[in-house]
């Protein structure tokens, strides 16, 4: 068994041992499971619809982790009156998702496809689609003037594809560790900065459903928002360069692994 497919397999495996989970990183490593899998399915061109209710499940999990995000970051900050009755009502949204992630847990709706290919899979394929994926990324981050959180969203996108897919490169071509310590600590990064996106546009939502006279500031947030992105901002030529290198090592030594078995 190749080694993709043995990812693939213990990815299955952990999610049925998380199933019917609901903390907030349970949450988090189902979405991610789910799209390293999603990933996978992609390489050995099976439609990722072939995960019966997988897209529905990354949706549940999607809305559950938006909450809980919230809860935390709200459990750590200074809170008004307002912000103390908003989490009251996140508290609420949390129990009946809680609920609904339990009940689909319990009946165990997704349905994982066999990978039935046991031959390796061409190297220079994956680092095809990688690179398909790193242009991509480029080009979005030459497209976009970092300013604001929507901005780093749309970067964030791709670069999540791309990383999953190196991750599937890593299974049958050796990476450099620290490289792929350094693109889990950019997709943090990143992440952060959409967590404080949620928080702020979930308050707002809030105030206009509830036609609050006086909205909630939501300063404090948008505050340490910025920091972030612009402390991204700083490191984005970085950013590009370590994805690139990935790239380029591997190139290299697909390349010479290639021309060593006469091809």
């Amino acid at each position: 068994m190749n080694a993709i497919i043995r990812d693939y397999d213990l990815l299955v495996d952990k999610y049925h041992e998380i199933e019917e989970k609901s903390t907030i990183n349970e949450v988090h490593d189902k979405r991610v499971i789910l799209r390293r899998i999603f990933s996978i399915l992609v390489v050995y061109k099976i439609n990722p619809a072939k995960l019966k209710n997988g897209e529905k499940a990354f949706k549940l999990f999607g809305k559950l982790r938006d909450i809980q995000v919230q809860i935390s970051k709200l459990e750590s900050a200074s809170q008004t009156q307002e912000l103390v009755e908003y989490f009251a009502f996140l508290k609420q949204q949390e129990l009946k998702l809680n609920e609904k992630v339990r009940k689909f847990g319990k009946k165990k709706q997704l349905q994982f496809p066999k990978i039935k290919k046991k031959g390796e899979v061409d190297k220079s394929k994956i680092l095809s689609k990688v690179n398909k994926s790193f242009t991509k990324l480029v080009k979005q981050v030459q497209l976009e003037d970092i300013f604001d959180a929507d901005d780093i969203h749309q970067i964030r996108i791709r670069f999540k594809k791309f990383r999953y897919l190196v991750e599937i490169l890593a299974c049958v071509e050796r990476i450099d560790k620290v490289k792929l310590d350094k693109l889990k600590i950019y997709q943090d990064q990143l992440g952060e900065i959409q967590d404080y996106e949620i928080l702020i546009n979930g308050i707002k939502r809030y105030c206009q459903h509830k036609k609050l006279v006086e909205e909630i500031d939501t300063e404090v947030f948008e505050m340490s928002q910025n920091t972030l992105i612009e402390s991204f901002d700083g490191e984005i030529e970085s950013f590009i360069e370590v994805c690139r290198s990935i790239i380029q090592n591997n190139s290299d030594a697909i390349s010479l692994s290639s021309v060593s078995k006469g091809v």
